[in-house]
């Protein structure tokens, strides 16, 4: 749209809008957009390859139950002595089903500390912050160039609440926590709380390690992984000394978006009830209820599949790395076999950026996203660093195995390094990705 097409918008559907008065004509253009958008959408996410880490797709069961009475309705509650005492009439299915989500959890985790009612990872970091430290406090993070989430930074919700987040020494070598200079840290700054759990996440935390010296509180942000803990295939948390996890439910855990919070069965009772009041009333009013029914079925599912399901993200993983270092990528990790997760992490320095890739590899339908790498200053986070970060949890699930890691790794070969004409790429992708439509590990 030119200048005068923009001037004469602004000049006659602007003060429609304004003054309330729609004309029947933009209503039904607006109708088609928006289904178009949704039609759209759904055409070309399935013609992708859908590689970002932190993404997944429900299953066709748990699809269908994300729709219901529920999307409309509130359930304020706070939790007393195990019960919910509800601030709202009409609310005694919902919290039925909210109490089938936390024995699911509850059985799996051998704790009796769950809530279900965080609307995201975030929001389940927020409320833990927010029921253990206080405004100024000093607390230990991973680090944003480190592979931390920006809640735990001085550039999120950490910062938003006014503590102060220090970065824990990392070897680059490893890919992993430097659990001797953390040591050294914890010692000199002696926190109330310690969080592990990163979004650039390859290999498991130290927990142990770093429990033998310190009695901080030490939360785990098991976002990325808690699929792959809750089919035994990452590490436990909770027996090796965590105090509480944190997580999404919707990436390596392919269940709604939303949140969760478990405390270790060994938590002081003093602490969950500051959390849960955190949580409501302090955080969360309305927490989505509708998601419930599709997270229950989820966590069934993953019950049955879960260790399977793990088993393979893993076994994809470690192939399309390798792979990919086969054909001459920057693939980190190396030392010690790339990864033990669902991601893979890519030095893309020498093909222009991470920004510069992930808008490559798109026009050919494959979708990942740039990520800092430790050598990388935290400005360059949102811009364009140095990496890019590969998640095989989705197209797992879609029933790809090792030939196919070996056949996208070269397609990521044509596209960067070959540099093949990327519409024609893109068609050849399409075809394959054709083949793999329906959702494996489910019921």
């Amino acid at each position: 749209m030119g200048d005068l097409g923009r001037l004469k918008m602004k000049k006659t559907i602007f003060p429609l809008f304004e003054s309330g008065q729609f004309p029947s004509f933009w209503m039904k253009e607006g109708l088609r957009k928006i289904k178009n958008i949704v039609k759209n959408q759904n055409r070309w996410r399935s013609e992708c390859l859908n590689l970002i880490a932190s993404e997944n797709v429900l299953s066709p069961l748990a699809e269908k139950f994300l729709v219901s009475d529920f999307v409309g309705r509130y359930n304020e509650h706070e939790t007393i002595n195990g019960e919910f005492e509800e601030h709202y009439q009409g609310v005694k299915f919902s919290s039925e089903i909210e109490k089938i989500c936390i024995k699911i959890f509850s059985r799996r985790f051998k704790t009796p500390y769950v809530d279900v009612r965080p609307i995201s990872g975030a929001i389940a970091n927020l409320a833990t912050y927010t029921a253990i430290l206080k405004p100024g406090d000093i607390f230990l993070s991973p680090g944003l160039t480190f592979g931390a989430h920006v809640s735990s930074t001085e550039y999120g919700i950490a910062g938003t609440c006014g503590l102060k987040s220090v970065s824990m020494p990392f070897d680059e070598a490893e890919m992993q926590l430097n659990v001797r200079e953390t040591i050294k840290l914890i010692k000199k700054l002696k926190p109330k709380l310690i969080m592990l759990g990163r979004s650039m996440f390859l290999f498991p935390e130290p927990i142990k390690e770093i429990r033998r010296y310190t009695k901080a509180i030490i939360v785990y942000d098991a976002a990325h992984v808690f699929g792959l803990i809750y089919g035994g295939k990452f590490q436990d948390p909770f027996k090796e000394g965590a105090d509480i996890i944190t997580a999404s439910t919707h990436k390596t855990f392919p269940g709604p978006q939303g949140g969760i919070i478990l405390g270790s069965p060994r938590l002081d009772k003093k602490i969950w009830k500051r959390i849960q009041r955190a949580v409501f009333p302090g955080i969360v009013s309305n927490h989505h209820i509708f998601r419930l029914p599709s997270l229950a079925i989820t966590a069934l599912e993953m019950k049955k599949f879960g260790k399977k399901y793990a088993e393979k993200i893993v076994e994809n993983a470690k192939t399309l790395a390798k792979e990919l270092f086969k054909l001459g990528f920057k693939v980190l990790g190396k030392e010690k076999d790339f990864t033990q997760s669902h991601q893979i992490i890519v030095n893309v320095e020498n093909f222009g950026g991470g920004k510069t890739v992930a808008e490559n590899l798109e026009r050919a339908n494959i979708i990942v996203n740039k990520i800092a790498l430790p050598k990388d200053h935290a400005r360059e986070a949102t811009r364009n660093p140095s990496g890019i970060r590969i998640g095989v949890q989705e197209m797992t699930r879609f029933g790809m195995g090792k030939r196919e890691m070996i056949k996208i790794a070269h397609f990521f070969k044509r596209a960067l390094v070959e540099r093949e004409n990327l519409s024609n790429l893109k068609k050849e992708i399409v075809a394959f990705r054709k083949k793999f439509q329906k959702v494996k590990f489910c019921f």
